[in-house]
């Protein structure tokens, strides 16, 4: 049964990509590259929220990679004026969100960490460094369980260390896709996992089995790469989405589909997907759970 209570999800990469350790890499339309919406100033007020809190670190980048925060932050600011002007015009040091009239200035000593402020999406930075694509600078509000401090600097194996069977079946071949991602061919990807909550942020914190009777949500993250034209930097976006689970029975088939993909998930894959722990919450929405037997 349809619940029109719910809004409908814009993605559902568990639709496409049934398996979940996939590159499910997409050509995407340069003007594309970022999709703001009316959602926008409630992710403002997250970030703004994290940074006045410090509890954790949201924002780190090597010296190194100053100039690629600089032509990120010019090559976003110019998207955002040439192909979103119904939501953003110019200001003298910076943007303005017209839907609400929220200045956002431009001058910072962390161009990366402005420029992540005038969009819903994280941005982060690749380098190739000593032969590998590092993390060099990121402003990450809304990480899917990893802290940025262990990964700043780090290689994107290492970074990746934790999802079963990747360095056998990706690793290679994420190397290779970024070595021939080229200026003006932009590419996006989806993930997609579970949580008991609606935060943005999902740290990293002890994991417990969810009673029968919690709520559950699909979390949709839209990835983008975008080769920089200067610096030869991968600007890498992320754009989370949290949809109460229940909001699936607005597509067709969405649902199901969502539990056809579980119960056939390698058991490594349902670990680091945390499924053993959403397993009781989800019996309310699946009529079956194979993974339980």
């Amino acid at each position: 049964m349809v619940n029109s209570a719910f809004k409908m999800p814009k993605y559902l990469p568990h639709m496409q990509h049934k398996d979940v350790i996939s590159m499910g890499m997409q050509s995407l339309h340069p003007q594309k590259w970022i999709e703001p919406d009316e959602e926008y100033p409630r992710y403002l007020e997250h970030k703004l929220s994290l940074s006045q809190a410090h509890k954790q670190r949201i924002f780190d980048a090597l010296p190194s990679a100053y100039d690629a925060q600089v032509e990120l932050a010019f090559e976003l600011k110019n998207h955002l004026l040439q192909h979103h002007s119904q939501l953003y015009c110019s200001l003298a040091d910076g943007l303005n969100y017209l839907p609400m009239g929220i200045q956002l200035p431009s001058v910072s000593p962390h161009p990366l960490w402005q420029a992540s402020l005038w969009v819903a999406d994280d941005l982060l930075i690749m380098q190739k460094l000593n032969g590998q694509y590092c993390l060099t600078a990121a402003s990450l509000c809304s990480p899917s369980n990893w802290h940025l401090s262990e990964n700043i600097g780090q290689p994107m194996a290492r970074i990746h260390d934790p999802v079963p069977t990747l360095h056998a079946k990706l690793t290679p071949k994420i190397d290779r896709f970024f070595d021939h991602l080229c200026v003006g061919k932009p590419v996006q990807r989806f993930n997609w996992s579970l949580q008991a909550n609606t935060q943005l942020a999902q740290f990293p914190e002890k994991k417990i089995i969810h009673a029968a009777n919690t709520p559950l949500y699909y979390r949709c993250e839209r990835q983008t790469l975008t080769r920089l034209p200067k610096t030869n930097a991968i600007a890498f976006t992320i754009r989370v989405y949290v949809y109460p689970l229940m909001s699936l029975t607005q597509v067709p088939n969405a649902l199901t589909q969502l539990q056809v993909v579980i119960n056939a998930m390698p058991k490594p894959v349902a670990g680091y997907k945390d499924i053993i722990y959403f397993a009781p919450a989800l019996q309310k929405y699946f009529s079956d759970l194979s993974l339980l037997k």
